[in-house]
């Protein structure tokens, strides 16, 4: 992490300090006051349920700690370094574009899309690490928050630093704030699937929320835009700056995945790169995985990481747990997609597991969440998608997901093979009893992150 004096900080966050407190420094910026060691500046941000305010007085039993505070927080006679603004949230910000300014020799890479961001993220942190000092967001701090704090986390010694970038309510401009902090030097923009609807209304302005960070682009950038889709290439002719499409479709793209051939437990893919063709073997075989790494690899390249390089890494790749991670349980496979869903992704998925598993297919699916007022319609469209795959078993999670069933048998799927819960351990104790280990099947599981999906892959594996 950056060691800066509060002075310093005092400035770039446009604050007021005691001159006494100028020349302390601090070595880590926490929001969390659980967290804090000796030697960390704290930030008092307020939210919905808590106020950082109210923690404030228990820093004065940690050994040079100091804390960004509202301009009217009273604490009269505290032993204790105080930098007062106007927002604590908004001077972690201003901070965090002044230390990657401080850092400009770094290389920026910003990543967003309705999905895909985490795993396309850590794709490539493991490519780029092979070569590098890379440093990538922890987990998935990619908020009005987590973006900012992770790159108070940047020690300065990095060669490259990637970093995803999310939105919430409202939606619109967020994309935009955080690509402002970064100025991200290479952008990959995945893809914009119905997500985020209750806060944005149509898939349109989905595209124009997460093309926001094109309008962050320098002269000697680099964005990667998934032309396969019509509403961003719309969105990527507002901006200006070096824009190269990728995708699966030969017309309009710069770089083409053009095949993946299944080779056991691994995939191989063809790339195009503007007509030269090179092949690479990822010890994958979700395809939704296969376009996260088409997309890493075209920034690894971008980075100056050459193909046999990349090759070598991409060797071995690993999925993270919720995000595809197959797991076996005796003659048991369970497929890991308890982290996110929404309708695309869900097609997508239930697709890979129909085409490219055979035995026994079960899927235990959650609900997907913030698709607005439509959000019955989309899950009756996955119902009657499910109804023409071949899957034995469906159990659902949730109210919502209720409606993926009903539809679903609608469509012709038998409802003696239907058992819908509302809780995800009871669907994962009903599934224990009802599928024995010494039977060959796949299991997928998938939902949104709220509907705790991962609680059923505990009861189902009984732990």
């Amino acid at each position: 992490m950056p060691e800066l004096k509060l002075a310093e900080i005092a400035v770039a966050v446009r604050g007021r300090v005691d001159p006494v407190w100028g020349g302390r420094a601090f070595q880590g910026f926490q929001f969390d006051s659980r967290a804090m060691k000796p030697g960390m500046l704290f930030f008092a941000l307020r939210g919905a349920k808590a106020d950082g305010h109210d923690h404030v007085r228990d820093l004065r039993n940690i050994p040079g700690a100091g804390a960004v505070v509202r301009r009217d927080f009273a604490a009269r006679g505290w032993n204790l370094p105080l930098l007062r603004v106007d927002d604590p949230l908004r001077a972690a910000q201003d901070l965090a574009a002044h230390v990657r300014e401080k850092y400009r020799r770094i290389r920026y890479v910003g990543i967003t899309g309705s999905a895909g961001k985490t795993t396309t993220k850590e794709f490539l942190y493991q490519i780029l690490s092979a070569r590098q000092r890379c440093f990538r967001a922890p987990q998935n701090w990619n908020n009005w928050i987590g973006l900012p704090f992770s790159l108070l986390r940047l020690s300065g010694r990095e060669q490259t630093a990637v970093f995803e970038l999310a939105m919430s309510d409202p939606g619109r401009g967020e994309v935009d704030r955080l690509a402002a902090i970064l100025k991200p030097d290479v952008v990959l923009l995945l893809n914009a699937f119905p997500a985020h609807l209750e806060f944005l209304k149509t898939l349109a302005n989905v595209a124009r929320a997460k093309g926001e960070i094109l309008g962050h682009l320098a002269a000697d950038s680099c964005a990667f835009v998934n032309g396969d889709q019509p509403l961003l290439r719309r969105v990527a002719a507002d901006y200006r700056g070096r824009i190269v499409f990728f995708g699966c479709r030969p017309k309009g793209n710069d770089v083409v995945l053009k095949s993946v051939r299944r080779e056991q437990e691994a995939s191989r893919l063809r790339i195009d790169f503007f007509g030269i063709e090179e092949d690479f073997l990822a010890p994958l075989t979700s395809r939704s995985h296969v376009e996260n790494l088409f997309a890493a690899i075209l920034a690894a390249q971008q980075l100056g990481m050459k193909n046999a390089e990349i090759q070598e890494a991409v060797s071995r790749l690993r999925p993270l747990a919720g995000r595809g991670l197959i797991q076996r349980l005796g003659r048991v496979t369970l497929i890991d997609e308890t982290y996110n869903s929404n309708p695309e992704a869900l097609k997508r998925t239930l697709q890979w597991v129909d085409r490219e598993t055979a035995g026994k297919k079960v899927a235990v699916l959650g609900d997907m969440l913030e698709l607005g007022a439509d959000e019955l319609r989309y899950h009756r469209q996955a119902g009657r998608f499910f109804a023409g795959l071949h899957f034995d078993r469906l159990l659902t999670v949730g109210r919502r997901a209720e409606a993926l069933a009903a539809a679903a048998r609608k469509a012709g799927y038998p409802a003696r093979r239907i058992a819908c819960f509302q809780e995800a351990a009871a669907a994962g104790q009903f599934l224990r009893r009802e599928l024995h280990r010494d039977r060959d099947a796949v299991v997928l599981f998938k939902g949104s992150r709220g509907m705790a999906l991962e609680k059923a892959i505990a009861e189902f594996r009984h732990e």
